[in-house]
Parts: C-alpha cells; sequence; structure tokens
C-alpha cells in the first residue's frame, strides 16, 4: 500500500515553514528565515588571506565580514593571495566565528550530485543491491560529464537513463556558468545561491504526491522549476489561498508541532515516551503507562516497545535529533524478543534522509543510536532559554528560598549591621519564612512582593528615621 506524502509550505511573514505529511501525520518540520545570509552549500569566490600550518587551514576571504575557515588537505598548495572557489559546509557562520567552507564542490540535482574537477562515480550507500549498485556505476560512467565525478543518489533507482542524462548535462551546465562568472570577479563574493528550502524539499523527498503552497510567487516558482530543475514529474503542485484558514491551520500542523515540543508523547496502546534532551544525547524512556492488553508482563512489555520503536523513528525526524540517542525501553527477558525489538527499530529508521545507526541493546537494557545532524533541533529552533530557571527545568523550593534569606541576614548581623531588617521575597518564599527561625534579638520583617522571581530575594536594613513598609509583617521568634 503506497504512502500518501505531501509538502506543505507556509511561504509568509518573512520565513519559509515546510512540513512533511505522510498519511496526514507530520514526520518533519523545516524553517528557514528568508532574511538570513544563506551559506551553507552556496558557492564563493574567495581569496586566501592567511595559512596557518599549526591547524592545517587557511583563512579565506568570501565577501563577508568576517573570513572563513578553509580546512587543507596534502593535495592542496594554496599561497596568500591565491584566489579560489569554495562551498559552504553545514555549520553556519557565527557572530565570532566566519563560515567553515572546502574547495571540494557538489551541485546537487533530484538524481544526481555533480563533482566539479572530481573523479569516478560514486553510488548512494542507501542502495543496498550489488547488482542494482553496478548497474548505475555504469549507467554514471556513460553519463559523466567531462573532468567531474558523479553521485548517483538513491531516488534513482527507477529513473530512465534519457533523464539521468538530463540532469546531469543540466548540472554541469550550471558548473560552466558558474565558473564563467567566477572569471569575471575582481573581488571577492557570493557566486551561487543554493535554492529556497522549498525547492530543495522538493528537489530532495522522494514520491511526493502533492505539494501545496500558500503563495502565488512561490507556487509559480515551483512550477516553473517543476519540470526543468526539480523533475516534478509526477508531482501535483496546488496553490492554498488563504480565504478563510491558515494554510497549516487547514491541514492540523501547528497542532501537531506543539505536541512536538511537549517531553511526553502518547502511543496509541497508552503507553507513552518521554523525550529529554541531555548536552551530550537525548535520552528517550518508554513506559507502559496506561497498557493493559497483553497475557503477562513480557507480552506487554514487546507490544509497548515495538509501537514505541515506530514512533520513535517519528519523533527523530519530527524533532530533528541528532548525534547520540539513549532509548530506555521496557525490560524484556526473551533474547529472541530484544532482536526483534532492533529490526522493528531498524525497519523504522530506514526512510529517514539522516541516517541512523542502530547499534542495538547494551548489557544494562539501553537501545543505542546515532542520528547525524543536519539542522537544529525543532526545540531549539522555536523556543529560548528560560530566563526564570535559566534553562535548568526547575526552581529552589520555596522553604529553601527562605533559609538562603536568614543566613544573608545572619552575615549581615555578623557584619555588625543591627536592623530592622526587611527581606522582600516571592509570597511562596514570604509564607515560608512565617514559620521559620530567626536569630536571636534580630528584628526581620517580611514583604510579599508579586510577580518576583521564586528564587529572589532583596533584604534591606531600615536606619534610624527610616519608616517599615506598612505591608512589612514581623516575623516571630520561636522558643
Amino acid at each position: 500500500m503506497s504512502m500518501n506524502r505531501e509538502l506543505i509550505i507556509d511561504d509568509s511573514l518573512g520565513y519559509l515553514r515546510a512540513a512533511v505529511l505522510e498519511d496526514n501525520v507530520l514526520c518533519e518540520v523545516h524553517i528557514e528565515k528568508q532574511l538570513d545570509n544563506d551559506q551553507t552549500e552556496s558557492l564563493f569566490y574567495a581569496k586566501v588571506q592567511a595559512i596557518k600550518p599549526s591547524i592545517h587551514a587557511a583563512f579565506v576571504d568570501i565577501g563577508t565580514q568576517l573570513h572563513a575557515f578553509l580546512p587543507l588537505t596534502d593535495e592542496m598548495h594554496l599561497r596568500c593571495g591565491d584566489t579560489l572557489i569554495v562551498q559552504g559546509l553545514a555549520k553556519q557562520a557565527t557572530d565570532s566565528k566566519g563560515l567553515r567552507v572546502s574547495e571540494k564542490i557538489n551541485l546537487a540535482g533530484k538524481w544526481l550530485v555533480l563533482l566539479p574537477n572530481g573523479e569516478g562515480v560514486h553510488v548512494s550507500k542507501k542502495v543496498k543491491d550489488p547488482a542494482l549498485r553496478s548497474q548505475l556505476q555504469e549507467l554514471g560512467r556513460q553519463i559523466c560529464p567531462p573532468q567531474c565525478g558523479l553521485i548517483i543518489r538513491t531516488a534513482s533507482e527507477d529513473v530512465t537513463q534519457e533523464l539521468l542524462e538530463e540532469e546531469a548535462c543540466s548540472l554541469y551546465a550550471l558548473w560552466s556558468e558558474i565558473s564563467l562568472k567566477a572569471r569575471g570577479l575582481n573581488k571577492p563574493g557570493l557566486l551561487h545561491r543554493r535554492l529556497p528550502l522549498h525547492m530543495r524539499l522538493a528537489r530532495d523527498l522522494k514520491d511526493l504526491s502533492r505539494i501545496v503552497i500558500n503563495t502565488k510567487r512561490g507556487f509559480d516558482l515551483l512550477q516553473d522549476a517543476g519540470d526543468r530543475e526539480l523533475n516534478l514529474l509526477c508531482t501535483k503542485v496546488d496553490l492554498f489561498e488563504e480565504t478563510n484558514q491558515l494554510i497549516f491551520d487547514a491541514f492540523n500542523i501547528e497542532t501537531q508541532i506543539d505536541k512536538a515540543l511537549k517531553k511526553r508523547v502518547w502511543l496509541p496502546c497508552g503507553g507513552y515516551l518521554i523525550i529529554d534532551y541531555c548536552e551530550a544525547m537525548t535520552v528517550i524512556d518508554v513506559n507502559s503507562g496506561k497498557m493493559v492488553l497483553g497475557r503477562d508482563l513480557e507480552d506487554t512489555a514487546i507490544r509497548v516497545n515495538l509501537e514505541a520503536a515506530v514512533e520513535i523513528a517519528r519523533q527523530l525526524r519530527l524533532r530533528d535529533i541528532g548525534g547520540i540517542v539513549i532509548v530506555d525501553f521496557i525490560d524484556m527477558r526473551s533474547a529472541e524478543n530484544r532482536k526483534m525489538l532492533v529490526q522493528a527499530m531498524r525497519t523504522a529508521v530506514s526512510s529517514d534522509r539522516s541516517g541512523v545507526n542502530v547499534e542495538g541493546i547494551t548489557r544494562l537494557g539501553l537501545m543505542e543510536l546515532t542520528r547525524k545532524r543536519r539542522h537544529t533541533q525543532l526545540h531549539k529552533a522555536l523556543r529560548c532559554s528560560c530566563s526564570y530557571c535559566s534553562s535548568a527545568g526547575e526552581v529552589l523550593a520555596a522553604d529553601e528560598v527562605a533559609r538562603r534569606a536568614l543566613r544573608q541576614v545572619r552575615r549581615m548581623i555578623l557584619s555588625g549591621q543591627r536592623g530592622p531588617f526587611v527581606i522582600r521575597c516571592n509570597p511562596t518564599a514570604a509564607q515560608a519564612l512565617s514559620g521559620a527561625c530567626i536569630p536571636e534579638h534580630a528584628q526581620i520583617f517580611v514583604c510579599a512582593a508579586h510577580g518576583r522571581h521564586a528564587e529572589k530575594y532583596e533584604i534591606n536594613q531600615i536606619g534610624a528615621g527610616m519608616q517599615i513598609p506598612g505591608d512589612a509583617v514581623a516575623l516571630n521568634q520561636k522558643d
């Protein structure tokens, strides 16, 4: 049974949002600000400014404020002042670091990747069949442009030689145009900007049944490039007019995005996942929750775990989780069930374009996975650090805040201050102070300050002739 895969594009408000739906279920979200200086994959005419042998790299001027970082290979023999064409790599520039670039250029099409000045024909590692790999490699040799290398992408498996040859010629013509433009430049700068987000997704996603976009400008661009550049042979392109409803609301995407920002993910069986992000890895815990089916504990565990494997694969794509992932599935005694679970996970992640390695289950019963980092994780793209808890996810308990305030009063007394003292703090901390033991012979008052940070307090000494605030409540010494 074929899957209905749709690409929904919101091309408004100065940025692009794209959602991939598979049978109406959200599987990927991509966000790209159109006002950003989009440098990844773009080509630049560069001039070498400095060679740093100690780090085996060069700094090159590409026409941006900061010089780009170019790692050097043994085959490269550059000198200051040399010019060359470079391509931005996936790691974007920051306020303090320039873009990381490479002299190895690749121009991606839907089915092929052209490697100007490269060598050989390479077939995607995702093509597993040896006979098909050999067939594609031979086909690649026949269509490969002169003085270039070629990568045959997974999507080319069912494509005719004629279409592949047309795309190879189109990519070579683009490279010739870029090379000609570079020869006409006398200073570093941008040579070729990569395609916008929705164009790249339309090009790279396999088996798209439909593309829906909400602007006439984007619709015309897709229509114009559909046959020429993107090869959208079997994909319908529709214009969505937002007369009564926003495009993401019409496809129930906003609700699904909000769910993807939550820690808890419910499974159809009644179990659930808890997803936590650490600095070094992402940790996913599988729980049986409300699941009551199954003949025994082992049967319940395998049912929940198999359902969780499918959902985890979707969440990795949806949240764009990269790096190390550790999954704590429900414990199973059966070695056969554990083997079945590993195979189920490998099957579930097989369609992930980022590439997921399932390492298996450790001695402690944890499943280890790694996923290639491609973009900013969804929660980082849509959220920022909490100024209230400083991203800890927790704040000090009210009684601990009260104890800290009283310890500070004691320090003030030891330094020679005699009070009275007024503590201003959050109402919950003020309530905790009302039952606290205060230093002997000290006069301490507390003011509940609504809106104050739960962990923050302020202590003032009331000097001679100063009035104690009217809303201050005296703390009584306990026997």
